[in-house]
C-alpha cells in the first residue's frame, strides 16, 4: 500500500509517545502517516468542535479507559457515587463521540480496560469493567464508529503502571504501548486493505433520544448574511480549505481575484455558526444563482469544526426561505466529485434527487418533511437569513 494519511488520536490518558510509534509501524506497513495527538484534557473539545485545520484528518482514533472519568473526583470513591459519575459520563461520551462520527471521517475506538491506579485505589475494578462492557456494547453496532481490539496480550500484569498512573496519569509501560501501536497498526492496515482508503464514511446518525436530547442542548444558532468586500478573506479561505463537505470540494489554488468575483455576486452568502459551546464565527459559504424558476446552489462549502451539529439542515431550511421569498418552487443542487467530499454527496442524497449527472434538487414545499427524516433532532436550532 502507498497510503498518504493524517491521523488523530486522542486518549482519556496521558500516551504521549504512542503517535511516534504508530507512525513508524505505519511507515513499515507502507502508509506514510502524519500523527497527531489530542490529550485528555482536549478530547471533549477535538470531538465536539476541533480546530480549523482537522479538515486535513483522515481519521480518529480514541483510546478510551472508563475509570479515567473518575480521576478528578477523588471524593467519589463508594460504589452508589461512583456508579452515578460512571453512568453520566459514558452517556455523554457516547454522545460526544457521536458527534465526532457525524463529520463523515472514519472514528475508531479502542475501549481499554480499567484495572490503574484509581480502580485499584478506590477498590472500583468490578464496576469498571461493567462499565467498559457496557460501553463497548452501546457503540458496538454503530454504523459510524469501528470498535478496535484491545491486545489480549496486554492483559498481564507486568504490563501495568500504577504507579506512575497515579503521578502522571501515565498507565501502561512503554513495552506496552509498543504492543498498543503494533496491535492498532496490524488492524488499521487490514481495515485499509479490505477498503478504498479514499472512501469516507457516509454522514449518518445514530438515532438515539439521547444524542436527540444532546443536539438539542448544544442551541445551534445558524446565520446567512451575504458577504461583504471586507470579508473576502474569510469567503476565500473556506472555499479553499473546506474539503469532505463542499459540493465543488477545497479549492487551494482560488486566487485573491476569485474570492471577489464571488464575493461581488449578489448571491454569496457567507454563514456563521455557534452554540453553546462556542462561537464559530465563519464557517461556511454558499454561492447561488437564478435558472428559470430554480434557485441554483452552484457552491456549498462548511468548516469540518461545524459538521456533526446538523448545520446543514438548517442551512437547508435557510436556503427554502430565500427560495420561498422569491418565488422558486425548487432548490437545484451542482455537485462535483471531489474525491474527498463524499459526506456532501451522502447529505445531497438524504434530501434531494439527483435529476442528472451532476444536480440534487428538492421542491421547497419538501424541504421540511424530508429534513424531519433523516435527522436526530430535527429543528433543533436557530436559523436566520438576510436575502
Amino acid at each position: 500500500m502507498d497510503i498518504r494519511w493524517i491521523l488523530q488520536v486522542g486518549s482519556t490518558f496521558v500516551c504521549n509517545n504512542l503517535a511516534d510509534r504508530l507512525c513508524r509501524g505505519l511507515a513499515t506497513a507502507g502508509v506514510t502517516a502524519s500523527v497527531r495527538l489530542t490529550d485528555p484534557a482536549g478530547l471533549t473539545q477535538h470531538m465536539l468542535a476541533p480546530a480549523a485545520d482537522s479538515e486535513e484528518v483522515a481519521g480518529t482514533i480514541i483510546l478510551v479507559r472508563v475509570e479515567d472519568w473518575l480521576r478528578d473526583t477523588p471524593d467519589q470513591t463508594d460504589d452508589k457515587s461512583a456508579r452515578k459519575e460512571l453512568k453520566t459520563h459514558l452517556d455523554e461520551f457516547v454522545n460526544q463521540v457521536s458527534v465526532l462520527a457525524m463529520r463523515g471521517r472514519p472514528v475508531w475506538l479502542v475501549v481499554c480496560p480499567s484495572v490503574g491506579w484509581v480502580a485499584e485505589t478506590c477498590r472500583l475494578t468490578a464496576l469498571c469493567r461493567t462499565y467498559t462492557n457496557l460501553l463497548a456494547a452501546r457503540l458496538r453496532n454503530s454504523g459510524q464508529i469501528t470498535l478496535l481490539a484491545w491486545p489480549e496480550s496486554l492483559s498481564k500484569e507486568e504490563f501495568c503502571d500504577r504507579e506512575l498512573d497515579g503521578a502522571n496519569h501515565v498507565p501502561f509501560t512503554a513495552e506496552a504501548f509498543d504492543e498498543l501501536a503494533e496491535s492498532l497498526v496490524h488492524q488499521l492496515t487490514r481495515i485499509l486493505s479490505a477498503n478504498d482508503s479514499n472512501t469516507v464514511a457516509s454522514v449518518g446518525t445514530l438515532g438515539s433520544p439521547e444524542l436527540a436530547n444532546f443536539l438539542s442542548g448544544l442551541h445551534v444558532q445558524v446565520s446567512l448574511a451575504p458577504a461583504k468586500p471586507a470579508e473576502t478573506a474569510d469567503v476565500g479561505r473556506i472555499l479553499r480549505t473546506a474539503a469532505s463537505f463542499s459540493m465543488t470540494g477545497e479549492k487551494p489554488t482560488l486566487s485573491n481575484s476569485e474570492a471577489d468575483a464571488i464575493v461581488a455576486s449578489q448571491d454569496c452568502w457567507l454563514i456563521r455558526v455557534s452554540d453553546r459551546l462556542s462561537d464559530y464565527g465563519a464557517s461556511g459559504v454558499t454561492v447561488a444563482r437564478a435558472e428559470d424558476d430554480v434557485l441554483v446552489i452552484e457552491a456549498l462549502s462548511l468548516s469540518c469544526t461545524v459538521l456533526g451539529k446538523q448545520v446543514e439542515y438548517a442551512l437547508l431550511g435557510a436556503l427554502k426561505e430565500i427560495a420561498t421569498t422569491r418565488n422558486f418552487p425548487t432548490i437545484a443542487f451542482e455537485y462535483r466529485d471531489s474525491g474527498r467530499n463524499q459526506p456532501a454527496l451522502a447529505f445531497l442524497k438524504s434530501v434531494a434527487s439527483e435529476n442528472s449527472s451532476r444536480r440534487y434538487v428538492v421542491r421547497v414545499g419538501e424541504v421540511d418533511e424530508r429534513v424531519k427524516k433523516v435527522t436526530v433532532a430535527p429543528g433543533a436550532w436557530t436559523v436566520s437569513a438576510e436575502m
